[in-house]
């Protein structure tokens, strides 16, 4: 990803902390934070919606940034999204609404403030337990691929139980044990 849709993705992140806005960067950005760093095509972000929100962050953003004015529904997360393009790159940032699901709102409820040196920014991300426990959910590959890296890296400092708890409800918990048990931990 070139360093200029770095720079958008930060002054992204500068204009909801500029607007107070409750977020919450995950995706490749979140599990990068906790493991080694993957390239990524877009940046995901979730948010506590509100209306003409987006469309004021937009326009104090300028020129270089489009919003896609139709919402979308994410078929694989089950959220409601809009998109935002940095026009230069083509970069794509998605807007996730926070939903009632009650593992979203938990993770949400302990995200952290963490400094990203590749951004030049502190941002909110979830814990690495949340990034584990969402990623696995998903299953797709590149989210299982996340989901060694952070594990191998982190495991000594994970909640267990935590992550446990959430893996039996979501019925992700035999996939968890394997990979574990895969990777030696």
């Amino acid at each position: 990803m070139a360093n200029s849709s770095f720079d958008a993705l930060s002054r992204v992140l500068r204009a909801l902390q500029t607007y107070q806005v409750p977020y919450m960067l995950v995706g490749a950005f979140s599990s990068n934070a906790y493991g080694y760093p993957r390239s990524t095509n877009d940046a995901d972000i979730v948010i506590q919606y509100q209306v003409g929100l987006l469309e004021t962050v937009c326009a104090w953003l300028g020129d270089d940034f489009k919003l896609d004015p139709q919402a979308g529904f994410e078929l694989k997360t089950g959220t409601i999204r809009n998109i935002m393009t940095y026009i230069p790159t083509k970069f794509e940032i998605e807007f996730f609404r926070l939903g009632a699901d009650e593992h979203d709102q938990e993770r949400f409820a302990r995200r952290r403030q963490l400094a990203l040196p590749e951004l030049q920014i502190e941002a909110v991300i979830p814990t690495a337990e949340d990034v584990v426990i969402q990623k696995l959910r998903w299953q797709r590959d590149k989210d299982i691929a996340d989901v060694r890296t952070v594990i191998s890296i982190q495991s000594e400092r994970l909640d267990w139980p935590y992550i446990q708890q959430w893996t039996q409800k979501h019925g992700t918990i035999e996939l968890l044990n394997r990979l574990r048990s895969e990777l030696g931990i």
